[in-house]
């Protein structure tokens, strides 16, 4: 049986003598490993960017804190404990807004807590059973960014692999003094909720410009589109992850919109010569709100 003990510290510590103070608390510590993800093979890359934890005691339904990984925190209980584990992003890549990524579960862990101890935790993790997969693509097998939204571009998008790819293949599009705009979206309709469901935008890119992100809305598949810009991606001279929460947006739209398409965005800056811009593995995923 699991014991937790609650001390109140005020004014009444000033009338306890010197030997009380022995009596405080001795904690136990935890320490939690990164996250090991479990996907199937339709759900494309395993690779997430999993920041840091969100963690609560089941039995009191006490919440413990977010914690960077790997963590190592300590924790007053003694005894059997049960922990929730969840999983926890950046969204939109910003670091002021982390937050539990609901689409990933969370991981239970009973463990035996003793004072002074370290008790160390592997949480692994998978797609919730009720996410939709909307669009999945690793550009292994083909190039679906075709279609360029600005007539008067001439540029094309290509295939990068070997050394310059994140895994396999990925794709993406250079600009230079030729040719210093790209507008280019996905070519697969992709019949989105505008009625609040958490839809997520997953993929992986490295930059050496600004990156724009933009939603396509449809209210029919021959209608023509309306483009929204809403959010714009740092250089990055590294591979990273970014999960953009496209909920609000698509909420933005209205019922009318039926179908939508991801759109990247980039001109070349005044101090640039050139700038190449590389995308893998893209996924938008739905939980439904119900």
């Amino acid at each position: 049986m699991k014991k937790i003990k609650i001390y109140l510290f005020g004014i009444g510590l000033f009338f306890l003598g010197s030997c009380d103070l022995d009596k405080e608390p001795i904690p136990a510590y935890i320490h939690i490993k990164p996250f090991t993800v479990n996907v199937n093979n339709n759900q494309g890359t395993k690779e997430q960017k999993i920041s840091d934890v969100w963690v609560s005691d089941n039995e009191t339904g006490d919440f413990l804190g977010v914690f960077e990984l790997p963590a190592t925190f300590p924790i007053i209980a003694d005894g059997d404990t049960n922990l929730s584990i969840a999983p926890g992003i950046l969204e939109n890549g910003i670091n002021a807004t982390p937050n539990i990524y609901s689409l990933l579960t969370s991981f239970e862990a009973e463990i035996e807590l003793a004072p002074n101890e370290i008790d160390t935790i592997q949480p692994t993790t998978k797609y919730e059973s009720r996410v939709e997969f909307h669009y999945k693509q690793d550009f292994e097998s083909s190039n679906p960014l075709d279609e360029i939204i600005d007539t008067t571009i001439l540029l094309e998008t290509k295939i990068f692999d070997n050394q310059l790819a994140f895994e396999g293949i990925s794709a993406g599009f250079t600009l230079d003094e030729d040719n210093p705009k790209m507008e280019v979206a996905i070519s697969h309709f992709m019949e989105l909720e505008t009625k609040g469901d958490l839809t997520v935008l997953e993929m992986h890119y490295k930059n050496e410009g600004i990156l724009q992100i933009a939603l396509l809305g449809y209210e029919n598949t021959s209608s023509t589109p309306v483009l929204t810009y809403f959010l714009a991606l740092n250089p990055q001279s590294d591979w990273n992850k970014v999960y953009i929460n496209l909920t609000n947006q698509l909420v933005g739209y209205g019922s009318q919109f039926k179908y939508f398409k991801i759109l990247f965005g980039a001109q070349l800056s005044a101090e640039q010569t050139s700038s190449t811009y590389i995308i893998d593995n893209i996924k938008v995923l739905e939980l439904p709100d119900d």
